[in-house]
């Protein structure tokens, strides 16, 4: 567990409490977080949803991935 929070804390605004409830959650990896759904991600304690938005994007460009679903992120957030 302590090898993927580390990991988790290379994302800015990710630090040892909030790394460790991602890892209880399942989301023990950058890539994952990538991934990850918005509404998974706000259910995690901490996770408001504008710093879901920060670290998620962050953990895309992280990962390489492009950010597909941006239209997405600005329709829920109201910014679209």
């Amino acid at each position: 567990m302590h090898k993927q929070m580390k990991e988790l804390q290379q994302l800015k605004g990710v630090g040892k409490v909030l790394s460790q409830r991602l890892v209880e959650n399942s989301y023990d990896t950058i890539s994952k977080v990538a991934a990850a759904q918005t509404k998974g991600l706000e259910r995690i304690a901490g996770m408001h949803p504008k710093k879901v938005r920060e670290i998620v994007i962050q953990a895309r460009e992280m990962t390489g991935e492009a950010e597909k679903d941006r239209h997405t992120w600005l329709e829920e957030k109201g910014e679209g």
